[in-house]
This record gives structure tokens, C-alpha cells and sequence, in this order.
């Protein structure tokens, strides 16, 4: 669409209003959003402090300005979770002391002449100073243009942000949302924008200007080789009318379309119609008229520059949702906020705030919704799929768990000896909870208290050291969970990264670093502007990739570099940049060929490594998928957006981009019964396959949902066999099968059939022995958070399972997966008994290993279990000598000449402990 006219905007060589900071310059500079809000109680001394020395090339910076934010838990409001914690100006040696109490910090520091320096950093409890240096970088600057998308005309008074990724920036990673480090200019009558002052690094930029979608760009590495180009699509519009319940058209009605940033609204007319312009993606279409509220069916996927049409909200009697939130003692919960949002969309339809009774009550339009609830002091949790329905209320009580977790333990290096100073931190699975740290004594224990249920994340860092250890627990209420880890001593790896042609990096890379060993954590680090790198790490041996900062996921091969890292000691390792240059990609299209945005994408890998990865669609339907180990199985896409689906059978990588269609979605209706005992009053729904798995799209779009009574209606199932599941308010079960159709409707009756039941087994070894920590999965493919893991002895156990048949899967350390399946009773404990699991398949023609260069010498990094190799009798830390004669100089020869055709015999020489031997070993067949 053309651009929109307007006044041209005048020039401004004047600063930004978030100054100490970047000028912005060649545009007009936005005025900025509201301040971070100010911690109700300022820290004092008595609290602690950070230690601040601010730094450039020459030295200490006197009078530079330097600000703290303190991250807090996110307690449903919408309000950020950072608060302003703290500000101040170095003297003259550049240093500052700043009061600070514990928790996670943003610190930033800015001086004219420079580009800003970021650090996110920890205050632990116990520690009474945090040091922190800061250290100021030569201001850079970012210019470019607004057009509009395939056309580059210009797009003026464009509104551009940049806002920063304050530490190692990878795709997932999130800019920290706080305005006074958020950079605004808006572009100027020929598109053109310009921002001076900014520090070298990545960002994430979003550009929004009448009449067009809002376009982000992520991981955006600033400065740009020239000016950037940010092409920006035609917005979306969504029309309609709105009709009361005898179908007459409502003039004046207040219609809202939530799914952005903020809501789109409008006022319809006398005929009842009404237009909204939005943004490409998925919008919840809602109206109201004084008491009486609608909502359209389902969620509507806008393309950019898509209008569509016939969309109707019928209004009916007032309706939303109500209930209590108590903690699990029964006591009411007051102040405990409640938020709606749309089931498998964005933008909040409604809040509402607890009372001295716990009681609470929400207006919202007839539909389905998440509810998330959080509380000072308590366990947060979300209802996925409230049903709400036209002219009711539905009942929806809450019981919060309070936060009394607690974790204690140990952490020892790898000899058994206390670490004392370490740094212990738990960080709760979900993105909105709050990181506690504390540091261990010197007899190395440490205790956390007052945590929140659920999954966590534990992590032990030596005091200074960059890497650590980390678990994931499954915390429990006034519980105490023991926790203990071993820290070795640390050495580091450093090298260049360049890419495959030689040529130096346009742009900074990631190194990551697996062990092998299977003690240590991964980890991770950005190389600077000329592909250097250094990480420390744990003593052990690591596999290393290079990798661009957008790659998706990582996937380490046989062939990528393995170093042994020893304790206190530095070694080297150059790496090629891995470049998606062959990965699979492709277009969703909605059932009219519009492209379809964000459309969630299912890759189904079968074989020996059985596997879903989901990623999602852009703003206009194009996706992509991580490079993959050569001669990897074939893939099945899966493409859903607001149940209209899609498939594509054989996807490979190298044959071009390929395009799934999706096709209408079915509506499907139906009821719980109950063969004795009183009907449900509310119940839960899932909709799984036909084998009783769950969908591919689950994880990333609801599956789930709530409904009061003993009805459903589905307006966006997918058109597919599917299997029912429900579960009701008083812990009965029920499934049922149907076939659906694209665009076809079908009724079904759930029969209940009793209450839950449980499925335990055990995993041992191929080559004998209990297999412990092998990862467990119900009815899902493997990922990394599984439902259960086995314990010592090989056992596990999957509590709360539905009767009917189910699918478990077992994924052991360095293995295959294996699958079993089994049916259980209502309230029947099923015993899957030994399950045998075997270490994964060596790749054929190799020997089931990996070399290190070490010190000079060329030794086993790493084996397969049950490989060529380890069957032989070679070892960890064996020396390599000489393959079939030919003496071996570094890791390429010994990866080269221990190749061979499958099947094939190879001769090696080893020095174990001073002494040569000679092994024939087998290749893989």
C-alpha cells in the first residue's frame, strides 16, 4: 500500500531525552515512555552495596553516571518488573559505592563522548559488597531507512526503537524493557533515521508508522557495514458488524481487538459496522454496549496488508468470570491479581485484584482464556482454557501454594573439598518469577529459603568463574530439597573463529562448549568484532561449535572440535563458523494463500533420534529451521494457526524453500457424561492424536481448556482424528475418538470412566547395570524438559495419568530412544518393568569417538558407549600415536585417517601411562 502522506519531519540535532546517552541525530527523537517506577523502600548501607569502578581505554572515568534496576517478580499488573533501584556519579578515581540489598540487577553507565556500558549482575545473600567494573566503549553510530516492504519508497515519521540485549545475546533472548535504555528517534520525510552515542552490540529494533504492520528486527548487530534498510509491510484490517441477540445491527458499540502491544478500538457506526486497522498476527475480536458484551469466535491471523472481512460479534448478557483465591490452607488470599488473556493469543481482556475475602470478579466477552494468578508470598500458576460463555459467570477458585520451598546442600570441587564463596542461584522455570542467590560457607553449604513450588533451575558458580553446574529440580511447599554439586577447577579454551572460506566474521559469533563428560555445564560466550573468543570452563573435556547468534538450536556433530581442558591451565582451539547455508526453509499460507503470521511449525524427526522441534512463523509466514547432521531422516512439518493445519510429508534440507498450506479448521461440540454419580459441574478438555499423543502444536499454541457444566464447543479444532480427554473438577476421567473434518463440525459424547492412574518402570543398560538419569516423556516426543527422570536405580515413576493408552519414551545420556506403549485402568498402577536402553548408534565408517589436541599430542576426547572404539578397550585420555603406520600431528588426521569404509578394519597405536600399544579395531558397520 502507498505510504501515508503527512507533514515532513524536521530535522533535530539536539539529544535524546534519555540523556547520559546516545544522540540521536538526522530524526526527530521520540519523547520517552513513562520512567522505571522507583523501589518503594530505598536500600540503605546496612544492605549492602555494589562496588562500582566505571573504566574507558585511558583508564578510570571520573563523573560518570551510573544507574541500577532491581528485577522483581512480575505480579500480574502489567507494570515492568524493574524498578529504579539506585543512581549516582563516580568520583575522581572512577568508582562508586551504591547500597544495594540482594537480587538481580540491570547497572549501567554513560559519560559524554561514550557509548554506554551494560552488566546485568547478582547480589547474593550474605555478601556485604558486590564489585562490578564497567567499562566504557567508543561511542558507535546506526543510520538507516524506512520503506515500505518490495517497493523502498520511503516511509516517513516512522517511530524507531532500539532497545539492548545487556548480556550474551542469542535468539530466545529477551532486550531488557526499561525506557531509560531504550533509544527513539522517529524518521524523517525521505525515511531516513540516524542514532549516534550507542555501544557496540546487538539489539532489537522495531520500527511502526501509520498504515503499516510493525516490523522487529532482532539480534540486530549495531554498527551495520552501511546504511540498514528496514522494509515495513502494509497493515492488516479486520471488518465487521457488531449484532445484538435478535441479530440487529448496534450503532455506537465500543469494539476492541487485543493481540498487539496495546489494543485497537473503534466505535461502530449506525449500521453497526466497524474497521480496524492492525498489526500482521493474531487478534481477539471483542464489543461492548453498556452491560451487554460479545466476542467473535476464535482468534483471527491478519497477513500484512490483509483485510478481512465478515467478521461479527453478537452481544449477549453480561458475562466474565468469578471465584476465590485461597492459599492451600484455606485462608483467602487478598490483593492476589488475576489476569485474562486470550487462550493461545496475546493482549489482556481483563484484570481483577482479590478482596479481604479472597473473592474476586471479571468482566470479559463469551470465549476461551488463560488466567494467570500471582500473589505476594505465593506459588503463581495459570488456567489454561476458561471457557467463558454468553450471559454467565464461570466459577473459578483458586488455591495458591505459598512460597516456603526451600533448597540447601553442598557444593565441593572434584576432589570432595568444601568451595566456600560460591554463588547459588534459583531461578524458577517460569520467565516471570524471581532469582534468588546466596553464597556457601566455608564449610561449602548454603540454604535458600522461601522459594516458589514448581520447576527450578539451580546453578553453583565458583567465586569469579563465568561457567558453573546446573540442575533442574521440581520444588515442593515446606519442603526442603537437597541439592549438591561439584565445581572442578576451571581452565579455558580461547582460539579464532573465522568462516569456512577463510574470510574473517561480519559479525560477532557464539561458541559453545558441550562436555562430554557428562559433570560439567554448558557453556557459552561471544566472540569480539574480530572472531576471538575465550571461555573458561570446568576441567573436562568439551565438543565446540561456533555458531551465528540467530541459529535456532545447535546441533553437535561427530566431526566438531573436542579439547581437554586441564585445571589451571589454558589451551587453544581455532573453530569454523557453522553457517545455515543448507537449512530447511519455507512459507505458511493461510486457506485463501495469504501468508499466515506466526503460524507455529512442528518439525517431526523420526529414526533413532525421534524428536519435535517448534519454531514460529514471522509476520509474514516465512519460517526456519536449524542445519541438521548430514544425512538426517526425512522431516513431517506440521503448520497450525488458530486450529486451521496444514502438513508436509519428506521435507529435506538443500531442495529449496518449501510452502505448507493449511486448511480450514472444524468445529467440533460435545458432552461429558457420566454413567453413575453426579454430572460434572466443569471439567478439563484436551484434544490429543488418535494414539493418544499430544498434538505437535502443543507446548506452543493451548491444547487445553476449561469449561463449566457438562458442555463444549470447539470453534478451531483441527481437521483431523483426534482424541478427547477430559478430566472433571473431582478427579474423574474420560476419552473419547473423532473423526473432523476441514471445515466440517461433529457432536461427540466423553464418557467418564473413574479417576486417575500411574505408570512406573525401570531403565537399565543394554551392557548391563541400572541406567539412572535417563530422561522420561508421556505421550510426547523428546525435549529438554521431561516429565520425569529415572533415579539411581533406574527407576521412575508418572503420577496422575488418565486411563487409556499412553506412549512412554526414555531418551538415556548419549543414547537412542526407546518407546514403549501401554494401557491402564482407572486407578490402576501399571509396571512397565526393565526397559532396556542402549547407548546411540556410532555413525558408520568412524570409530565412536572424538580427538583432542592436547599439550601437543592428539588423545581421545570422548567415546561412544558400546562404539568400535570403547569395545576395543580404548580409553579417555589415551594417547594416539599412529593409524595403520601413518603417525598421527593433530585432530584432523586422526579424524581423517580413523574414517573408513564400514565395517572396515583399522590398526591404531596408544601410549597409556608411558607404555605403546597396538589395537585393531572394527569401523561401524
Amino acid at each position: 500500500m502507498p505510504a501515508p502522506g503527512g507533514t515532513a519531519a524536521s530535522h533535530a540535532d539536539t539529544p535524546s531525552t534519555a540523556a547520559p546517552g546516545p544522540v540521536a541525530t538526522a530524526s526527530t527523537p521520540r519523547t520517552r515512555a513513562t520512567p522505571t517506577p522507583a523501589l518503594e523502600k530505598a536500600a540503605t548501607p546496612e544492605d549492602g552495596a555494589f562496588v562500582l569502578r566505571v573504566v574507558d581505554g585511558s583508564g578510570p572515568v571520573a563523573g560518570a553516571q551510573v544507574r541500577a534496576w532491581l528485577r522483581l517478580a512480575a505480579d500480574g499488573s502489567g507494570t515492568t518488573p524493574w524498578r529504579r533501584a539506585g543512581e549516582g556519579t563516580t568520583s575522581a578515581d572512577g568508582t562508586l559505592r551504591l547500597p544495594a540489598g540482594p537480587g538481580d540487577y540491570l547497572l549501567s553507565a554513560s559519560a559524554p563522548g561514550h557509548g554506554p556500558a551494560r552488566h546485568e549482575a547478582t547480589r547474593p545473600l550474605g555478601e556485604a559488597e558486590t564489585a562490578v567494573e564497567l567499562s566504557l566503549p567508543a561511542g558507535v553510530s546506526l543510520e538507516g531507512r524506512t520503506v515500505a516492504e518490495g517497493r523502498d519508497e520511503p516511509v516517513p515519521l516512522a517511530e524507531v526503537t532500539l532497545r539492548p540485549y545487556p548480556g550474551v545475546a542469542r535468539l530466545g533472548a529477551e532486550p531488557v524493557d526499561v525506557p531509560e535504555e531504550s533509544h527513539a528517534v522517529t524518521s524523517d520525510a525521505r525515511g531516513h533515521f540516524a542514532f549516534s552515542g550507542l555501544a557496540p552490540g546487538r539489539y532489537e529494533l522495531t520500527a511502526e508508522a501509520a498504515g503499516f504492520s510493525r516490523r522487529t528486527l532482532r539480534l540486530l548487530q549495531v554498527p551495520q557495514p552501511g546504511e540498514l534498510v528496514v522494509g515495513l509491510w502494509g497493515a492488516g484490517t479486520l471488518e465487521g458488524f457488531v449484532r445484538d441477540a435478535k441479530g440487529q445491527p448496534v450503532a455506537g458499540a465500543e469494539v476492541s481487538a487485543s493481540g498487539g502491544l496495546a489494543p485497537v478500538s473503534t466505535t461502530t457506526g449506525e449500521s453497526g459496522g466497524f474497521a480496524l486497522e492492525v498489526q500482521a498476527g493474531d487478534w481477539v475480536v471483542s464489543a461492548r454496549r453498556g452491560e451487554s458484551a460479545g466476542r467473535a469466535p476464535g482468534i483471527y491471523s491478519v497477513a500484512a496488508g490483509e483485510t478481512l472481512r465478515g467478521v461479527t460479534v453478537t452481544l449477549g448478557g453480561a458475562s466474565g468470570m468469578e471465584g476465590t483465591v485461597s492459599s492451600t490452607d484455606g485462608a483467602p488470599v487478598r490483593g492476589a491479581v488475576l489476569v485474562a488473556t486470550p487462550s493461545g493469543g496475546t493482549g489482556v481482556m481483563g484484570r481483577a485484584t482479590s478482596d479481604e475475602s479472597g473473592a474476586w470478579r471479571l468482566d470479559t466477552p463469551p470465549g476461551e482464556y488463560d488466567v494467570a494468578v500471582r500473589a505476594p508470598g505465593m506459588t503463581g500458576l495459570e488456567r489454561e482454557g476458561v471457557v467463558v460463555t454468553p450471559g454467565r459467570y464461570t466459577p473459578l477458585d483458586v488455591r495458591l501454594e505459598p512460597a516456603t520451598a526451600v533448597v540447601e546442600g553442598s557444593v565441593v570441587d572434584d576432589g570432595g573439598r568444601p568451595v566456600a564463596r560460591a554463588t547459588v542461584r534459583a531461578r524458577p522455570q517460569a520467565t516471570d518469577g524471581m532469582t534468588r542467590a546466596t553464597l556457601t560457607g566455608a564449610d561449602g553449604t548454603y540454604r535458600l529459603e522461601g522459594l516458589e513450588a514448581g520447576p527450578t533451575f539451580l546453578q553453583a558458580q565458583r567465586e569469579g568463574a563465568a561457567q558453573g553446574a546446573q540442575q533442574r529440580e521440581v520444588l515442593k511447599p515446606a519442603t526442603t530439597t537437597r541439592v549438591d554439586f561439584t565445581l572442578p577447577e576451571s581452565g579455558s579454551v580461547s582460539g579464532q573463529v573465522t568462516r569456512a572460506s577463510g574470510a574473517p566474521l561480519t559479525a560477532p559469533a557464539l561458541v559453545y562448549a558441550l562436555p562430554r563428560n557428562g559433570t560439567a555445564s554448558m557453556g557459552h560466550v561471544e566472540t569480539d568484532a574480530q572472531g576471538r573468543y575465550e571461555l573458561e570452563l570446568g576441567a573436562g573435556v568439551y565438543q565446540l561449535v561456533a555458531l551465528p547468534p540467530s541459529a535456532p538450536i545447535y546441533f553437535h556433530a561427530e566431526e566438531d572440535p573436542a579439547v581437554t581442558v586441564p585445571a589451571g591451565a589454558a589451551v587453544r582451539q581455532d573453530l569454523t563458523l557453522k553457517e545455515d547455508t543448507g537449512a530447511l526453509s519455507g512459507t505458511v499460507l493461510e486457506p485463501s494463500g495469504a501468508p499466515s503470521p506466526l503460524a507455529v511449525v512442528a518439525a517431526i524427526q523420526g529414526g533413532d533420534f525421534a524428536m519435535t522441534l517448534r519454531v514460529r512463523a514471522d509476520e509474514v509466514g516465512h519460517f526456519a529451521l536449524p542445519q541438521r547432521p548430514p544425512n538426517a531422516s526425512p522431516l513431517e512439518l506440521v503448520a497450525f494457526n488458530g486450529g486451521r493445519m496444514g502438513r508436509l510429508q519428506g521435507a529435506r534440507e538443500g531442495h529449496g524453500d518449501v510452502t505448507v498450506r493449511l486448511q480450514p479448521s472444524a468445529t467440533l461440540r460435545g458432552r461429558v457424561v457420566a454413567a453413575s454419580g453426579a454430572p460434572p459441574d466443569g471439567f478439563t478438555l484436551e484434544l490429543r492424536d488418535v494414539n493418544g499423543e499430544e498434538l505437535p502444536w502443543a507446548q506452543a499454541w493451548p491444547t487445553t481448556r476449561r469449561f463449566p457444566g457438562d458442555t463444549f464447543s470447539l470453534p478451531d479444532a483441527p481437521g483431523q482424528p483426534v482424541k478427547v480427554t477430559v478430566r472433571t473438577e473431582d478427579g474423574r476421567t474420560g476419552e473419547a475418538q473423532v473423526t473432523l473434518t476441514p471445515g466440517g463440525s461433529a457432536e461427540v459424547e466423553v464418557p467418564l470412566t473413574g479417576g486417575a492412574s500411574s505408570i512406573s518402570g525401570r531403565a537399565v543398560w543394554s551392557r548391563g547395570g541400572a541406567a539412572a538419569g535417563v530422561a522420561v516423556f508421556l505421550d510426547r516426543p523428546v525435549s529438554s524438559t521431561p516429565d520425569a527422570r529415572t533415579g539411581p536405580e533406574g527407576r521412575f515413576r508418572l503420577d496422575d495419568v488418565r486411563p487409556g493408552s499412553h506412549t512412554v519414551r526414555l531418551w538415556p545420556p548419549e543414547g537412542r530412544v526407546e518407546t514403549r506403549t501401554v494401557r491402564v485402568a482407572a486407578a490402576q498402577a501399571s509396571d512397565l518393568g526393565d526397559v532396556t536402553v542402549s547407548p546411540r548408534r556410532t555413525t558408520p565408517g568412524t570409530l565412536g569417538a572424538g580427538f583432542s589436541e592436547d599439550r601437543g599430542y592428539v588423545t581421545f576426547a570422548w567415546l561412544t558407549p558400546d562404539g568400535p572404539a570403547a569395545l576395543a578397550g580404548v580409553s579417555v585420555g589415551d594417547r594416539l600415536v599412529s593409524v595403520d603406520g601413518q603417525v598421527v600431528r593433530d585432530r584432523a588426521e586422526a579424524e581423517s585417517r580413523t574414517r573408513g569404509t564400514p565395517g572396515s578394519p583399522v590398526r591404531l597405536q596408544l601410549r597409556r601411562t608411558g607404555m605403546e600399544q597396538e589395537l585393531l579395531v572394527t569401523r561401524a558397520p
